[in-house]
């Protein structure tokens, strides 16, 4: 008999992200929310799935209009919502032009009339001294999130690097067989409830439930640094060391025509200085790149000793190889045989043009468990929204 595997989870994320790109506030939160009720409800019964999602995933009343159009539209063809999602957030954006554009005229006008009360309030000696009037008509954070990051000026960069730090980055967590004390029903302790129901002072039985523990998951890092990843390489080493300050298990690799590891500079408390020691040990910087024969010292060398406990491996490269094509094609079939899950970020995935053509991409590809873009801002926080959707659910194998 044919096992059948579900995929709502999968389709409730997809539909999270397109809401948000229609302009409805989503977040990973909200998202886990929205699976957690559909398993609560059954999912044959249309207006309950939908009341279930829109009490999750709407929270601003005044969007609750059009969360039924969108609904209709998403769960009747979801394959083909790609463009429907570009229309709909353009449409979104024009509609909201004409009233940003009303307020940032008030606005202004405000500004001027308080700039020029303050100067015929002002006395002479006032009069003489330079004042700065800075004014912010806009937030940047939403342009920054979806600009690639070869694209970003110094200053760009430095705003990138303050979102990443002021962001809470949250890491996949796996089930043990361990219970701890909790109040869902899961499994009944039998030891407190008889404890506490000797002497019952009530008519009804009060019951104690346990639910498992749970332990961060290995992150295994390989980063190409080759001299095509090199404007990506600088945000992205920033981004490790952020996540490596947020848990214990983060394992640190660069490789090019070498494989280094660097999971001890990665926990320096600064992450200038952090960098700057990577630079001064790594000595294949910007150089060309031999996929196949890193991942088999990787194989060989670090494999057994840190690939236990249901690790998670992010490679990030772009996949350009001038190595042995047959050893990559064994060393990563044996890289996916040790690891749990083996997701692989392709900055050229960015690009709505990309075509896997060259052999080592396409050999790449049929071992790897996600296969994801990591291009700008907005792909690490899908990063993390994944690593909460592995967190509570086993999710089926997915290749995007």
């Amino acid at each position: 008999m044919n096992k059948i595997v579900s995929r709502l989870d999968d389709a409730v994320i997809v539909f999270g992200r397109f809401l948000r790109q229609a302009g409805y506030s989503v977040g990973s939160g909200e998202i886990i929310d929205a699976i957690t009720a559909c398993s609560h409800i059954e999912i044959s019964n249309r207006i309950d799935f939908r009341t279930a999602l829109k009490s999750c995933l709407v929270s601003n009343h005044k969007l609750l209009f059009l969360f039924d159009q969108l609904f209709d539209i998403y769960w009747r063809n979801p394959d083909k919502i790609e463009n429907v999602s570009d229309i709909l957030k353009k449409l979104y954006e024009s509609r909201l032009a004409q009233a940003e554009m009303k307020s940032m005229k008030e606005n202004i006008q405000d500004i001027y009339q308080k700039r020029t009360d303050g100067i015929k309030n002002s006395s002479k000696n006032e009069k003489e001294e330079e004042s700065e009037y800075d004014i912010y008509l806009y937030s940047p954070n939403e342009q920054l999130k979806k600009k690639r990051f070869d694209s970003y000026s110094d200053s760009e960069l430095e705003e990138a690097k303050k979102f990443i730090n002021n962001q809470k980055w949250s890491l996949p967590k796996r089930k043990l067989r361990r219970l701890k004390p909790g109040t869902i029903p899961y499994k009944l302790d039998i030891r407190n409830t008889i404890r506490n129901n000797i002497f019952p002072s009530q008519d009804f039985i009060k019951l104690n439930w346990k639910k498992p523990k749970r332990k961060e998951r290995p992150i295994v890092v390989l980063m190409d640094i080759s001299g095509s990843m090199d404007h990506y390489t600088r945000i992205l080493m920033h981004f490790l060391h952020t996540i490596s300050s947020k848990g214990n298990k983060v394992e640190g690799f660069t490789f090019g025509t070498r494989l280094t590891r660097i999971t001890r500079l990665i926990k320096e408390k600064n992450v200038n200085d952090s960098i700057e020691k990577i630079n001064d040990m790594v000595k294949d910087w910007s150089g060309g790149t031999k996929i196949g024969e890193t991942i088999q010292e990787f194989n060989l060398q670090w494999a057994r000793r840190v690939l236990g406990n249901g690790a998670i491996v992010l490679i990030i490269t772009d996949g350009w190889d001038t190595g042995n094509i047959k050893l990559l094609n064994k060393e990563f079939d044996r890289l996916k045989r040790s690891s749990k899950i083996l997701i692989w970020l392709n900055p050229n995935l960015g690009y709505q043009d990309f075509e896997p053509l060259t052999a080592g991409v396409q050999i790449m590809m049929k071992y790897v468990d996600y296969f994801l873009p990591i291009h700008n801002l907005s792909c690490l926080t899908d990063l993390v929204d994944l690593f909460l959707a592995l967190d509570f659910y086993k999710m089926p194998k997915s290749v995007a």
